[in-house]
């Protein structure tokens, strides 16, 4: 992408436009966050970035005992990938910085937590969305994108009359945000995300399409 603001702005030019040397920095950034929007990835070549990037991010997060690079030497992903919709964000390089995925399911049973949930009192009203593999690149979180990502698959979910939807979280500023657009915690379940690893709890948070 390129970037809305020319490297080579002149001083004689800022000072007609009304723009001094001193907020072209400013500028820039404002411009930078404006071009940082999601987009539903098209390319599955662009996959394994993806993978990359989630490992990293959650190798830096201090998080590793679940997900790290001997448990995920390819990058971390799983069966839903393939079935799944994604979403990114790239920067003025076309590098990946966040991304966040969604997978829709016509019955609980096929939902791959499943027995980790089975007790909840879930709604039986089909088909229902999952939520997961939010990530931000460290340098980016000041760009309020884990936000924008939400918006962009809660918007899908609603023009494709998806009846609920279900997430798992445990950083609690990702859970203020869903709970303030009205998730509601129905409970706390143990999963596993590797074959190799220990089950760990997540809280799980479910939202009712109210427009059926």
């Amino acid at each position: 992408m390129n970037s809305l603001l020319q490297n080579n702005i002149s001083f004689a030019a800022n000072t007609a436009d009304g723009i001094t040397l001193d907020n072209v920095s400013f500028l820039d950034k404002f411009s930078r966050y404006q071009l940082l929007e999601p987009e539903l990835l098209t390319d599955d070549c662009r996959l394994q970035e993806i993978y990359d990037l989630r490992l990293s991010v959650w190798e830096d997060s201090g998080k590793s005992e679940f997900v790290n690079s001997k448990l995920y030497p390819n990058g971390w992903f799983d069966d839903l990938d393939q079935s799944a919709f994604h979403w990114i964000v790239t920067n003025d390089e076309n590098k990946i910085v966040a991304s966040a995925r969604l997978n829709i399911f016509n019955s609980l049973e096929e939902f791959p937590y499943y027995l980790s949930v089975k007790n909840f009192l879930l709604p039986g009203k089909m088909p229902f969305a999952f939520f997961s593999r939010l990530v931000v690149h460290p340098h980016y979180t000041q760009n309020k994108l884990s936000r924008k990502l939400f918006i962009a698959r809660s918007k899908f979910c609603e023009e494709r009359g998806i009846r609920w939807s279900k997430v798992f979280i445990n950083n609690p500023l990702i859970i203020q945000q869903f709970e303030k657009s009205g998730y509601m915690k129905i409970g706390q379940a143990n999963v596993t995300y590797h074959p190799c690893a220990n089950p760990h709890p997540v809280n799980v948070f479910i939202k009712e399409i109210d427009n059926f």
